[in-house]
């Protein structure tokens, strides 16, 4: 058993705001919310802590919120808001001016920080890894700033120009397992990272108008995405022996550039007892990738067989899609509502793959793969929903929605000599048709059988088969399976439901139950057997809100998880890996007390912990 054990203490939480007297009409409004101080300690993983919670241990203060209001003579309206908190790089600010029937201009930033966990897997037989973490702190910081300004005459079409830019700085963690070995044992437990350097610029034109009743949105658009990433695998032995320590870094920068075009309708009908509205949209985007990938010693000397020079993809895809939508309300107890959806979809895409496959790399291209790819995609997607109030104190609901979808892709490869002959396992071709089908079903309601008292409830049920049928495709005698799956269904069952108690206005407290229920089936080609894993979910919560004095409202939460996945691996002959059961609690209390309205003081206190039973301890 391993237990895990994360508590954050708010302290300090002290705000204060400021309103200016409103003695005029032109007079400004402004608010200030302070942050002081919050300290957050954690016992045990505070790295999982901040990836769960979005932010750091220790100290962080800063302006929670500040926002100016102002209306000049002439009837522009002036607004902002901002906030900065120092410690987790926490950054936002808005301005606007607006004014009626002339036009308006708006400008935003945000930046934030996310965090990632560098720690990577256990195995219960190792003794020389009890613990594996990666040497570099593991932080994404993200961004956006914008500005907008329209035109919004009266009669005449509404305009926007639109222009921003999204960036991403900072190391994030991969799902990526490195290889760990101990004696003449090996496991893929140890974590992996990735640098990531991101920009992505949008600039828009945007237009509407109201012509016959109909509404009617226009919109052409932009976009350019340049990345940089590396990524770094680093294998670990106790073996001592240098070809057991291998680091591979993968050099990544793809490029993209994309053009959307979207139209738009509505209009209300029969004195707004019907809505219809329709678009669609037309995409093309190019964008070319290349990468680099090196396996070298611990020391910096060539190794391994997994070296790639300037490989290359180009890939050119288009879609049409189109959408619809209709709402009625015949009766004030009654609502329909229906949607339709069709998209076309085709890709072309080729690539280059040059390889140095010598167990110690010279740097000279051993063999190059060439990839010619085709596919073409076909959905249809159908909805309707019923809203039910015709029984006192209660609501009713259904929903049904369904898609199907059949892909043909082509995909071709030949593999060309340089130092050494060509691969034959690298030469297959393969034409396949998936037919997917999936839909979702969920019948839920609201009853409020006195006014202290109301249950909600709903069960949904999501089917999503994909079959596939290989139309042509490479014997496996010599060459690569090009296509070995048969079919993949996935089925889940759902249910939750919530009754709250509100038998006076100072108290109020809720029961929350969730159940999930997962099954995945696997077929491929030449196995009998389906290969199925499941995933099962109980989660129970109870809050309680006190609000004893006008001034103080308090909050208390407990939440109680258990979860258990199984794999075929339970049924393995040697390394059984058994059922795994995890059990998450926490609990979260708040406070916040308001003495007059231009102060108000809150803290919080969450507490979790995590047990995970029969992890290789049987």
């Amino acid at each position: 058993m391993r237990a895990v054990t994360c508590w954050g203490v708010v302290l300090g939480l002290a705000s204060a705001s400021w309103v200016g007297a409103a003695v005029e009409a032109a007079d400004p409004e402004v608010s200030i919310v302070l942050l002081p101080g919050r300290y957050v300690h954690v016992e045990g993983d505070h790295d999982k802590f901040q990836a769960h919670h979005w932010m750091p241990r220790g100290y962080v203060g800063g302006l929670k919120d500040l926002s100016i209001d102002y209306v000049f003579p002439d009837g522009t309206v002036f607004s902002s808001e901002s906030h900065a908190l120092i410690g987790q790089n926490d950054f936002g600010a808005d301005f606007s001016l607006k004014k009626d029937a002339l036009g308006f201009v708006t400008f935003d930033y945000a930046e934030f920080r996310k965090y990632y966990e560098p720690t990577g897997g256990a195995y219960y037989r190792f003794k020389s890894f009890p613990s594996l973490e990666t040497s570099k702190d593991l932080a994404l910081d993200l961004g956006k700033f914008g500005v907008e300004a329209g035109l919004t005459l009266e009669g005449m079409p509404e305009v926007v120009l639109q222009y921003e830019r999204e960036f991403k700085d900072g190391a994030k963690s991969r799902l990526t397992w490195t290889s760990v070995k101990e004696g003449t044992t090996t496991r893929k437990i140890g974590p992996s990272w990735q640098d990531v350097d991101e920009i992505a610029d949008m600039f828009a034109v945007k237009t509407s108008h109201e012509i016959g009743g109909f509404h009617l949105k226009g919109e052409q658009r932009w976009e350019l995405v340049r990345t940089e990433t590396l990524r770094e695998e680093r294998s670990k032995s106790s073996t001592g022996v240098l070809s057991d320590n291998k680091v591979l870094r993968q050099d990544q920068a793809p490029e993209a550039s994309l053009m959307t075009t979207l139209l738009e309708g509505e209009r209300w009908f029969l004195n707004e007892k019907a809505f219809f509205a329709s678009a669609y949209r037309f995409a093309h985007m190019d964008n070319r990738e290349f990468e680099t990938i090196l396996e070298r010693m611990e020391d910096g000397t060539p190794a391994g067989t997994h070296n790639r020079y300037n490989a290359r993809a180009d890939n050119d895809y288009d879609t049409h899609t189109w959408v619809g939508n209709f709402l009625a309300t015949p009766w004030p107890w009654l609502g329909v509502g229906s949607k339709l959806k069709a998209e076309v979809i085709k890709r072309e895409s080729n690539s280059t793959y040059p390889s140095d496959t010598e167990s110690i790399a010279d740097g000279t291209i051993n063999t190059t793969e060439v990839s010619l790819n085709k596919n073409k995609a076909t959905r249809w997607g159908e909805g309707v929903s019923l809203r039910f109030m015709g029984i006192p104190r209660t609501a009713l609901y259904t929903e049904l929605e369904l898609e199907q979808a059949r892909v043909l892709i082509r995909e071709d490869r030949q593999s060309l000599a340089g130092q050494s002959a060509s691969n034959a396992n690298e030469v297959f071709s393969r034409e396949t048709v998936t037919d997917v089908r999936r839909g979702t079903w969920t019948l839920g309601g609201r009853f409020d059988p006195w006014p202290f008292l109301d249950v909600t409830t709903h069960v949904r049920r999501r089917v999503n088969d994909n079959d596939y049928d290989d139309q042509r495709e490479t014997t496996a005698s010599g060459t690569a399976l090009s296509a070995f799956t048969e079919e993949q269904n996935v089925h889940t069952n759902e249910f939750v439901t919530r009754v709250t108690l509100k038998p006076s206005r100072w108290f109020r407290s809720s029961f929350r139950y969730q159940f999930r229920d997962d099954d995945y089936s696997t077929r491929f080609e030449a196995q009998d057997e389906i290969v199925k894993t499941s995933m099962l979910s109980h989660i129970y919560t109870y809050d309680v809100t006190l609000q004893p004095l006008r001034e103080l409202l308090t909050t208390a939460s407990f939440s109680w998880q258990k979860a258990a996945t199984t794999t075929p691996a339970r049924l393995a002959s040697s390394a059984n890996i058994p059922r795994f059961n995890a059990d998450v609690s926490t609990w979260l209390l708040s406070a916040e007390y308001t003495p007059q309205p231009a102060v108000s003081v809150n803290g919080s206190l969450l507490y979790s912990r995590a047990r995970n039973f029969d992890d290789f301890t049987s």
